[in-house]
């Protein structure tokens, strides 16, 4: 490995650089545990080592609960690599890029120490330099057959699908809102899969480990690790939505968005579904008046909470919600357009050419590069019908609004429980339900769109199927499920604050760790 290869003092130095405040005070709270190894069987278990002091946190107390469970050793799968380094393409950030990671990488291996003690691999490594020369000229070849080709995310490498990992990707890294194929910084992604691939393929069908962690399923970093373990038969457990904890990942479903499939059904067998629906339109209602419900407690601002000024005459309009343009658009299978702003774009052109009348809404919770896009898009489009980010949309279906239209967001069951439907493109949350009608082929949705202001059930179907949906995905299971689901956004909060102060972190930390939720899931794990 390259750290190993680094000069002793330097190793020296590198094992005293703390890696984050919170990360060291949750570390210091893990060794205050002693933990006993039960047998001497080895039992491996792979975890990604994420830059983050909340998984620094959550994979410890998994590893270390495991460890006495069944003797379980873990190892590191460090993510950093030529990409994900820094955003950007500038020369400062291909540095950050360079084998200089290494060091930043170094202290959070450290951080890790109580859930792996040993690096499974690194995905910044020089250890098999002719491979990554090989794999260099495989990428440049690549590279040029899919350079006409619109929409890459069906690519395969090496039998891995990775088409929609390179193009999330390359939209937060490079940073831009669409995929330009032309862009060299494509090749650079597709080399880093590559090269992913065959050391995860290496690790993992010789390493053989019982379990991965994993945070997410997304991006190169995240995704290709998950998707070849898959591939491989092993296990995969992962943390990144706040709905199913510790959702367990197949090839069928790689996705480490939460799993709605089943919601309709399964509520169609409760007892008592008119005190599930009043209930969910409890918390509901916090969120439609402004408010952050849980559900919704990962936003910074809420989209019903600002005024922007009065609501415009939307009788017999669509509004289009746009997604943050730098966000992963394909954390949800089945999506019909690359990015987001193809989606945009395609939308706009088709509701001029019906002669529709329509707004576009900005995210409230977009990040600020969106502004630029916002910019382009007026540049565009010089009469586009842009909103204030800041307008509620319970006001907009109050002034009249007949349809939304969404890739997959949260604003679907919102509305249908104001009585409004929405048109969505991608396999979202509520696709089990019938009050958003979703397009499979882009002829489908622009006969949608056509079609807006159909109802595809009555307006009082929408509304006990949005509370159903809202119930399901918030409020449904045991007493131990809620309650860890609870401390989980806890901990969180805790570690993305950046006013916390370290003691609630590790108190939020430890709350966690002694719930019976968390207790009796690391005990079920293999």
């Amino acid at each position: 490995m390259m750290y190993d290869k680094l000069p002793r003092r330097l190793r020296r130095f590198l094992a005293r650089y703390p890696a984050n405040s919170k990360a060291t005070a949750i570390r210091a709270e893990l060794g205050t545990a002693s933990v006993p190894r039960a047998s001497t069987l080895e039992r491996v278990i792979a975890v990604q080592c994420v830059e983050d002091p909340f998984y620094v946190g959550l994979f410890s107390a998994i590893c270390q609960q495991m460890r006495v469970a069944n003797g379980a050793t873990g190892e590191l799968v460090v993510i950093r690599s030529v990409i994900n380094g820094a955003v950007g393409c500038g020369w400062l950030r291909r540095l950050a890029r360079s084998a200089i990671g290494v060091i930043v990488s170094a202290q959070w291996v450290r951080a890790f120490r109580e859930a792996g003690r040993r690096v499974a691999y690194r995905s910044l490594s020089l250890a098999r330099p002719a491979g990554d020369i090989v794999d260099w000229f495989r990428s440049r070849a690549i590279w040029r057959h899919e350079r006409l080709n619109p929409d890459i995310s069906k690519v395969q490498i090496l039998n891995v699908q990775v088409g929609d990992l390179i193009i999330d990707s390359y939209l937060r890294f490079r940073p831009s809102p669409r995929l330009d194929m032309a862009d060299p910084f494509v090749l650079w992604l597709i080399w880093q899969a590559h090269r992913d691939i065959r050391r995860a393929r290496a690790y993992f069908r010789t390493r053989r480990p019982k379990l991965y962690l994993t945070s997410y399923s997304t991006y190169v970093d995240h995704g290709i690790a998950v998707r070849v373990a898959l591939q491989e038969g092993v296990r995969v457990r992962s943390f990144g939505n706040f709905t199913q904890f510790g959702k367990e990942l197949s090839s069928s479903d790689w996705f480490h968005t939460p799993a709605t499939t089943n919601y309709k059904s399964v509520f169609e067998t409760l007892d008592r579904q008119d005190e599930r629906r009043a209930e969910a339109e409890q918390q509901l209602r916090v969120r439609l008046s402004g408010g952050i419900d849980p559900a919704t407690s990962y936003m910074r601002a809420s989209a019903y909470a600002g005024e922007g000024g009065p609501p415009p005459d939307a009788t017999g309009a669509v509004v289009v919600f746009l997604h943050d343009f730098y966000d992963s658009p394909h954390v949800y299978d089945e999506l019909i357009f690359p990015d987001f702003w193809t989606w945009t774009c395609f939308t706009i052109d088709t509701l001029q050419q019906q002669g529709r009348k329509f707004f576009v809404k900005p995210h409230p919770n977009q990040i600020q590069l969106s502004d630029a896009v916002l910019g382009q898009l007026r540049e565009k489009y010089p009469a586009l019908p842009l909103l204030s980010a800041n307008v509620s949309n319970a006001r907009l279906a109050a002034a009249g609004m007949i349809c939304g239209v969404t890739v997959y967001g949260t604003v679907g069951h919102e509305l249908a429980y104001l009585g409004i439907p929405t048109i969505a493109c991608a396999k979202h949350p509520h696709h089990s339900f019938d009050f958003c009608r979703t397009a499979r082929t882009l002829e489908q949705y622009t006969e949608y769109l056509r079609t807006a202001e159909a109802l595809p059930i009555s307006k009082e179907q929408m509304r006990h199927q949005a509370l159903e949906f809202y119930y399901m995905h918030n409020l449904h299971g045991d007493a131990d499920t809620l309650s860890l689901r609870s401390r989980f956004i806890d901990f969180w909060r805790a570690c993305n604050g950046s006013d916390v102060p370290d003691a609630i972190v590790v108190r939020k930390f430890r709350e966690l760790c002694d719930s019976p939720g968390f207790k009796a899931l690391t005990a079920r794990l293999p």
